[in-house]
């Protein structure tokens, strides 16, 4: 191997340590964004379940409460009230980010006006629970929206990570491994020559 071949080899193995630290240090970022995002997960997680408990609860509410209406003889107002159809409400959820991820956090809901009734004194608190509940609902909506949307982070940035874990740095320290005994071999190599030409030398004084 010439010197300049041998150049040409240690300057590709410098390349390929470069790659190396480079994945190693990608690898490391990598984990610790899965490690945060894990962490933002389970707070919303349990913030999830507290969304859906209050969501029964007032769902829970507002049946009881219709009950009650339907039992003082709303039925007819509340079948107009069906027909004619309910104001259309409004979500506002207030996005944020997270580690590169968007996803909804706090959530406005307006149900919108609501409308006169006067067959029974239950019925006002019906329809206010039952707004209630709407407005329960799409906060947990946004709680769960912004859960699947981390779980899907999660899993991309856990593929990434063992993909260069796994299979990058592996490929790139089985390159390296081979460069240094090719460089070994062509050092030995060299070194034997030089031997030989110096044997040459002695031999061919007189």
């Amino acid at each position: 191997m010439t010197s300049t071949s041998r150049s040409q080899s240690r300057a590709a193995r410098l390349h390929l340590l470069q790659r190396r630290n480079l994945a190693a240090h990608a690898s490391s970022l990598l984990n610790s964004k899965e490690e945060a995002l894990q962490h933002e997960r389970s707070r919303l997680q349990a913030h999830a379940s507290r969304s859906a408990q209050q969501w029964r609860q007032h769902c829970k509410h507002a049946e009881e409460w219709l009950l009650r209406s339907l039992a003082l003889g709303a039925n007819d107002e509340l079948q107009t009230l069906i027909a004619r159809g309910a104001a259309r409400a409004t979500v506002t959820p207030d996005w944020q980010m997270s580690m590169g991820v968007a996803y909804p956090g706090n959530v406005r809901c307006e149900p919108g006006p609501a409308p006169a009734v006067s067959s029974t004194a239950a019925l006002r608190p019906t329809i206010d629970a039952y707004r209630s509940a709407l407005v329960a609902a799409a906060e947990h909506a946004a709680t769960t929206t912004a859960l699947v949307r981390l779980d899907d982070e999660v899993g991309a940035t856990r593929r990434r990570r063992r993909a260069i874990e796994e299979h990058l740095i592996p490929r790139l320290d089985a390159d390296i491994h081979r460069m240094d005994l090719y460089l070994d071999e062509a050092e030995r190599e060299e070194a034997l020559r030089v031997q030989l030409a110096r044997n040459r030398r002695k031999v061919a004084r007189p």
